[in-house]
């Protein structure tokens, strides 16, 4: 699986190891591919910035204005005018290390494309990390000696040595010639500062290095050879600029310039101030009359001044004070028999110094000097061997830093990611604390991201995570544990789940919301449990549920067929049976169904309006209320049973009282109705009817 990295562009590519700081070396790129630019950054890692470049004159754009070393790496895929590309760029940067990148099988026609060109190597592509980081740490350490205070007129074309299956006679010394300092520089740079890496990275199979003599195809060296493949006196010099030794003459009678000199060394103005001190002064009289006692006993006693300025620059760690005392003595007392021992001492110094402030870069030159000062040739491989050490340490943790910054990034799998990097960090040092240190810090991303996925349900990145993790040296125990989590999370949700889907039944239970609404019902939610296949106690609540539920549906289908709402009341009954409800339940609720619904007292009204009277008698006025010529009415409630007779009659009002109550009530006793009936059934209706009793005129 391809883990998502960030937009790739034509920019200069490598990730700086400094916040701020400039890589040392540029390296101009003559490319058309994208990804060839991908993986040089990748094996670059941030140790010489990258200007990608579509001609070779951009290139030398680049290149020009590059201040520190300058390389050159040409994608030989494009080039169809290979040799001439390389032949314009040695011409007008002949300072710049320059690589060619072929696809393989293509290696032995690019070398005879460039045949008696100072190409350094041939790179197979696709680029192989490892192989490929080690010759170009070579190359930026080749590039870095080149820098200007080093570099001199365009050296003749080497003679190429191919590194594939090495013949006996590729290992001879090549015949000397004008640039040979120059050559043996490169060479030692390859054989000490990357022998160990080159060695790692089986750097002989499939790449071509072109620089230098056949010595540079064995990266075993004896310590006896070390010392004729050092850079040469000059070539250090230059390297490292000398200390500012005033070496003025001044012009003068002697008897005056002893005169001076003496004054000066009473004001104890040794070598200085420039041009007016007694060293000056001394070798100017030195200049007119070479046997003058007095100023040959003059530059001793400075002599022994400078001596003990640099034993005591020296005891303080103050070695540019040491450099200048050692400088000057050179030139007061060039046959001082302290010379020697003191260039051995300031050379092992700041060598020392390098190694311990891990100013790696300085070592290689200051192990040069101090070789030519004369430092035993056991010491010169002490410090070789120590340097190679810091130089693979410090690889080992520029690789392991860029994989803790990818891990920050997200960028964990896949190309340029923290996974292809522990990859190479696996190769150079498996079994190192570092990388053992990394390897648990990228699996441990790996195994939260296939935590993480599996918590959220997405069992396939789940499984791609989990084989990232495999793959980058995760345990099987960790994979089981990680699996375990993840199962005991996901049982532990269910858990919260279903307690949730117990309450939300109970609460819709408690508010009568039994089938409807949808998806905020009791029924819902015990679909719902039975769905998630709960464990023995959660099934026991929600059964107890299903109980409750059933009857509710039970006595809600009552209900309905109490009120007549037949379909309603077979609706309910046929849920409460598809919910448990028991057999007994069930057939009461049939027998309330099936008996006949007792009107309302809305609907009774309504079949009273609809009363047909089938015997009327009518009602005698009283002969005494007659003959008083009093009239009234009376107001009687009764009810027509069943058959249609009139019973329970009762005098709701009168007026006036008790007049003509009896004739009212005797003429509705004898009032016959057809028999009421509610929907087809008979019943009884109450009645309230009210007679009037009027006077004839």
């Amino acid at each position: 699986m391809a883990h998502p990295a960030p937009n790739e562009s034509r920019e200069p590519v490598g990730e700086s190891v400094g916040a701020t700081a400039r890589a040392p070396v540029g390296l101009a790129a003559l490319t058309g591919h994208d990804d060839f630019l991908l993986e040089l950054g990748e094996v670059l890692d941030g140790r010489a910035s990258v200007h990608p470049a579509e001609s070779i004159d951009t290139a030398l754009d680049h290149l020009r204005t590059e201040r520190g070393g300058q390389i050159l790496a040409i994608d030989a895929r494009d080039r169809p005018q290979l040799r001439a590309d390389v032949e314009r760029a040695h011409q007008q940067a002949p300072h710049a290390v320059i690589l060619v990148f072929t696809d393989v099988g293509a290696e032995k026609s690019v070398v005879a494309a460039v045949k008696g060109t100072p190409v350094f190597a041939i790179l197979p592509l696709p680029i192989e990390p490892d192989k490929t980081a080690a010759v170009l740490s070579t190359a930026i350490t080749d590039a870095l000696q080149q820098t200007a205070p080093l570099r001199t007129a365009a050296t003749q074309p080497e003679r190429m040595t191919l590194l594939q299956n090495p013949s006996p006679a590729s290992s001879t010394a090549a015949a000397p010639s004008d640039d040979a300092p120059n050559r043996r520089t490169r060479q030692h740079l390859l054989l000490a500062g990357g022998a160990a890496a080159l060695a790692a990275a089986g750097v002989a199979a499939g790449i071509f290095l072109l620089r230098g003599n056949g010595a540079a195809s064995s990266p075993k060296v004896s310590a006896h050879s070390r010392a004729h493949l050092l850079p040469a006196a000059h070539a250090v010099a230059a390297a490292r600029p000398g200390p500012a030794v005033d070496t003025s003459i001044v012009q003068g009678r002697v008897e005056d310039l002893l005169v001076k000199a003496s004054r000066a060394m009473f004001a104890r103005d040794f070598t200085a101030p420039k041009g007016a001190n007694a060293l000056v002064y001394y070798r100017s009289v030195l200049a007119v009359d070479p046997k003058n006692g007095e100023a040959l006993d003059g530059l001793r006693r400075v002599s022994h001044v400078l001596i003990s300025r640099f034993q005591d620059a020296i005891a303080h760690s103050h070695y540019n004070a040491a450099a200048l005392a050692l400088a000057t003595l050179r030139l007061a007392e060039p046959t001082d028999p302290h010379l020697g021992s003191f260039g051995i001492e300031l050379s092992s110094a700041l060598v020392n110094q390098a190694l311990v402030g891990q100013h790696l870069d300085a070592v290689p030159p200051l192990i040069a000097e101090a070789a030519h000062s004369g430092v035993p040739a056991a010491q010169i491989e002490a410090w070789q061997t120590q340097l190679a050490s810091l130089q693979n340490t410090q690889q080992l943790n520029t690789i392991a830093q860029q994989i803790a910054r990818r891990i920050s990034a997200n960028r964990l799998i896949g190309a340029a990611s923290a996974a292809s990097a522990l990859a190479r960090l696996r190769v150079l040092a498996p079994s190192a604390a570092v990388t053992q240190s990394a390897a648990h810090s990228l699996v441990s991303v790996l195994l939260t991201q296939a935590r993480q996925a599996g918590l959220a349900g997405r069992a396939d990145v789940e499984s791609q995570w989990l084989a990232a993790a495999r793959a980058n040296g995760a345990t099987a125990q960790a994979l089981a544990a990680v699996r375990q989590q993840i199962t005991d999370q996901h049982a532990q949700a269910q858990r919260e789940q279903l307690k949730q889907f117990l309450a939300s039944a109970r609460a819709r239970l408690a508010a009568g919301a039994l089938i409807p609404p949808a998806h905020d019902n009791a029924a819902h939610y015990l679909k719902l449990i039975s769905a998630a296949h709960p464990d023995a106690r959660t099934a026991a609540a929600a059964e107890r549920l299903r109980e409750e539920l059933a009857a509710a549906l039970v006595a809600r289908a009552e209900a309905a067929a109490r009120n007549g709402q037949r379909a309603a009341a077979e609706a309910e009954l046929t849920a409460a049976l598809r919910w448990g409800a028991s057999v007994t339940a069930l057939q009461a609720a049939r027998k309330v169904l099936a008996t006949p619904p007792k009107p309302t007292d809305t609907q009774l009204a309504a079949v009273a309006r609809q009363l047909r009277r089938t015997h009327y008698v009518s009602p005698s006025y009283p002969q005494r209320a007659l003959s008083q010529h009093i009239a009234g009415e009376v107001t009687v409630q009764y009810i027509v049973d069943k058959s249609g007779r009139t019973r329970a009659l009762q005098v709701i009002s009168a007026t006036p009282p008790d007049v003509f109550n009896r004739a009212a009530l005797d003429a509705i006793r004898r009032w016959r109705y057809a028999p009421p009936r509610f929907q087809g059934t008979p019943v009884e209706v109450p009645v309230r009817t009210m007679i009037r009793f009027v006077l004839p005129n």
